[in-house]
């Protein structure tokens, strides 16, 4: 059964001087390129315009005369213009090419942003159009099309190709020019676009990161053109309960009607967005307001680049936790999106300290989660995500004291659990890790103030709660507990934050309190193993005993196996992570602490690290790629990828008794990590009402893809059903090809913007069962050679037998 394909699209052989490789999108007037350029040997991204009628040299001309313009502008949040051009009678504009997403893209993808995210991108567009304000220039187009998130996830605005001087800046020759539904009003009335022109885009921008839909929407260009021009009055909270009055009025400013009562120019609108960001510490402080207070510090971590990325990565997480639908998938699928988490997932459960568990040979998440389960995986990719985030040059060392001894406070609950009559273990090994999660944010976020309270208990005899509210106005636990509280932590764990009282404990009585009880218990063996020395070793433990004894059955012996097993366990999770842990201060305390010898030259602590580290040798090489941004596996990097995920669910199905939804898992994130595609989903027949369903996958946005995944099986003269009745694998590597436009269904246009994709149907007994689908979002980026195809096969084939296994 060979692959099915439409035919290579084939690009131009030249635009200018310009080699194109790729189309990488298309307008109504407008296609983009990627393309090399021979003379710097780079690629660009070039922009072809197609004017049509009697004015077409006039537009032309217009446009080749404000690409000049744009060509003098260069700032990190604008993508520059290089060049611009005529080739076969028609306008062309080479800029830089950037591997990204569109901010229409995630929107559609994601729906509404965080509201500091948000806040985030609007101020990196600001600072773009200031500069070209600044230069005499205004964009005339700004929208969330313009505006593309790079790698990095910085904020990036593109296409000033019809960009004009803001002297006298009026109507165009040859008429009105960019986007109806983010036209200003007076630019719709009279022609007139300034400054404040842009900056009522930017308003509209806004809008649709807090809301999730665009300001202006209309049936048609007349009702469109009829909403612009009369202006926008309802604000964002009207549409999205919730957002700040104070992000309100921002929008409001820059959306209104009257250009003079908008924003002067970008620096104000910058500013108001920063006073919503940090608003002054007095007023932050005043009346010492615990709640305000806490307020004011999260705005100043939201200044820093990397919280948001952090809050969005555990928030998620946790959401997912919370969910009673399908959440292995979703688990599986936040993970994958990292390459770098996916990986130091991959790594630490292969190592030896995981090897019980079925470890030294797991090549995808979805087998992790089956194997460890939910919460396990859950909770070592939150201390992942914590410790890959928290990382700063300036307080490096520090950090990574403070991450190694709140890991070793996890990893002793969760040896210690049953001791403490506690149940889940991982549980509590999360609720030790995040116990002091406040003091671990500040020492990276406030790093003035932490010092400020080291200094004040040490000058002033402070404990550490009395020293936190004089510098930051709350203890270091409100902070953690406050934090905790909008990742949407759970609040068992949120309550192991609380501090226990002074004195004996006495016995817990319920489940909550036997998890605070037991983190309290970890931590302050930390604490103990930091600050104490071998010969008080034995009266520590006996003060430990005084006051957990009512809750946890301690001895010195147990206790001593324990620190062992968990300082070895820290050291095996910093392998996956590169952290040498091993050779950290608190490591260090810990073996003097247990009467063991510590390494005294370079060599013995890399051979002491590497003996640690140790991985079992069937999975020397974790085999799942990652990949830098903007780089697909090579052919090879597939192949390797793919046979051990075949492998796996080979012995998978024979040697243990998954669900069939667990094997199917593994297939699909088998292909998706192997091949790198863009999103694989997997479709169900579902019989009564003889229609194939999309239900689950990997990828961006699947889980909106797979609602609307959904197709009758008849008999129709379109590539789905013929890859069902036909039993064959189909590759379609441009859809909009003529040679096979015609066989895509309206349905997949209408739902899906992947211009080439794959499908393998799943056929039962003769009969259509399922399909798996897999895509790219650009045509030709799907190429799969002869030896893959016949590996994605096998994997095909292990789906059929799982599915003839319940039958």
């Amino acid at each position: 059964m060979g692959l099915s394909s439409s035919a290579v699209f084939t690009p131009p052989q030249a635009i200018g001087r310009f080699k194109p490789i790729r189309l990488l999108g298309r307008g109504s007037q407008s296609e983009v390129w990627l393309a090399h350029d021979p003379h710097l040997d780079r690629q660009v991204a070039i922009k072809t315009v197609s004017f049509a009628g009697a004015d077409r040299i006039t537009r032309t001309e217009s446009l080749l005369k404000e690409a000049r313009l744009a060509s003098r502008l260069s700032h990190p949040h604008i993508i520059p213009l290089y060049d611009a051009g005529e080739h076969a009678g028609q306008p062309y504009l080479v800029f830089e090419y950037v591997e990204g997403r569109t901010l229409a893209q995630v929107l559609r993808e994601e729906g509404p942003l965080p509201a500091a995210r948000a806040a985030e991108i609007t101020l990196q567009v600001l600072d773009a159009i200031a500069s070209a304000h600044a230069q005499g220039i205004v964009h005339r187009d700004l929208k969330p099309s313009n505006i593309l998130l790079d790698a990095q996830g910085l904020a990036r605005v593109m296409d000033f190709g019809i960009a004009s001087p803001i002297a006298g800046a009026g109507a165009p020759e040859g008429g009105l020019l960019g986007t109806p539904a983010y036209m200003a009003p007076e630019y719709l009335a009279g022609g007139v676009w300034d400054v404040r022109s842009d900056l009522y885009a930017v308003g509209l921008i806004l809008y649709e990161m807090l809301t999730g839909e665009p300001a202006i929407r209309g049936v048609d260009l007349n009702e469109i053109l009829k909403q612009a021009a009369a202006g926008i009055s309802r604000v964002p909270s009207a549409v999205k309960p919730g957002i700040d009055e104070r992000l309100d009025d921002i929008v409001g400013k820059a959306l209104a009607r009257e250009p003079a009562a908008r924003f002067a120019d970008a620096l104000q609108m910058r500013q108001a967005l920063e006073a919503y960001l940090q608003p002054a510490p007095t007023a932050a402080l005043a009346g010492g307001a615990r709640q305000s207070t806490l307020e004011f510090l999260l705005r100043r971590m939201r200044l820093k680049s990397d919280f948001p990325a952090l809050s969005e990565a555990i928030s998620t997480i946790n959401r997912i936790a919370a969910s009673d639908t399908d959440s292995v998938s979703q688990l599986s699928n936040a993970i994958l999106k990292d390459f770098g988490l996916t990986n130091k997932l991959l790594k630490l459960v292969n190592s030896v300290s995981f090897y019980n568990y079925g470890g030294g040979n797991i090549s995808t998440v979805s087998r992790v989660v089956v194997i460890l389960g939910f919460s396990a995986v859950r909770n070592l990719a939150m201390s992942l995500v914590l410790f890959e985030n928290l990382q700063n040059k300036t307080q490096a060392a520090q950090l990574k004291e403070e991450f190694v001894r709140v890991l070793f406070s996890g990893m002793v609950a969760r040896e210690m659990a049953g001791k403490a009559g506690v149940r889940d273990g991982e549980e509590a090994f999360i609720c030790a890790m995040f116990h002091h999660l406040g003091r671990m944010l500040c020492l990276f976020y406030f790093p003035e103030e932490a010092e400020a309270i080291r200094s004040r208990m040490t000058s002033q005899k402070l404990d550490e709660d009395s020293a936190a509210i004089e510098v930051l106005g709350l203890s270091f636990e409100e902070l953690g507990m406050g934090i905790a509280r909008t990742w949407g932590l759970p609040e068992t764990i949120i309550r192991a934050m609380h501090k226990l009282p002074a004195g004996r404990v006495h016995k817990a009585a319920n489940p909550t309190e036997r998890l605070r009880v037991l983190a309290a218990f970890a931590n302050e063996l930390a604490a103990v193993i930091a600050e104490g020395r071998p010969e008080t070793r034995g009266a520590e433990i006996e003060r430990l005993s005084q006051r957990f004894g009512d809750s946890i059955s301690l001895n010195a012996r147990h206790l001593a196996e324990v620190v062992t097993r968990s300082l070895k366990e820290v050291t095996q999770f910093s392998g996956a992570v590169n952290g040498n842990f091993g050779n950290s201060a608190f490591a260090r305390d810990a073996r003097q602490w247990l009467g063991q010898p510590n390494p005294t030259t370079p060599q013995e602590e890399a051979t002491a690290e590497l003996a640690d580290t140790v991985l079992n040798v069937q999975a020397g090489d974790v085999v799942h790629p990652a990949h830098p941004e903007g780089r697909g596996p090579t052919p090879e990097e597939s192949q390797r990828a793919l046979l051990a995920g075949l492998q796996e669910i080979s012995n998978s199905l024979v040697n243990e008794a998954l669900s069939l939804n667990d094997i199917l898992r593994m297939i699909l994130e088998t292909m998706y990590s192997g091949m790198g595609f863009h999103r694989v989903l997997f479709c169900v027949r579902e019989g009564r009402e003889n229609v194939m369903q999309g239900k689950f996958g990997f990828g961006e946005g699947v889980q909106a893809l797979a609602r609307s995944f959904r197709f009758p099986i008849a008999s129709m003269p379109d590539v789905f059903h013929v890859a069902l009745e036909k039993n064959v694998d189909i590759l379609i590597t441009d859809i909009d090809d003529p040679k096979i436009a015609a066989r895509i269904p309206t349905w997949y246009r209408q739902a899906v913007s992947a211009k080439t994709f794959v499908i393998f149907p799943v056929v039962v007994k003769g009969k259509p069962v399922g399909l798996i689908y897999a895509d790219k979002p650009r045509a030709g980026d799907i190429v799969i050679p002869e030896q893959l195809l016949g590996t994605l096969k096998a994997l095909r084939n292990q789906a059929v037998l799982a599915i003839r296994q319940t039958l």
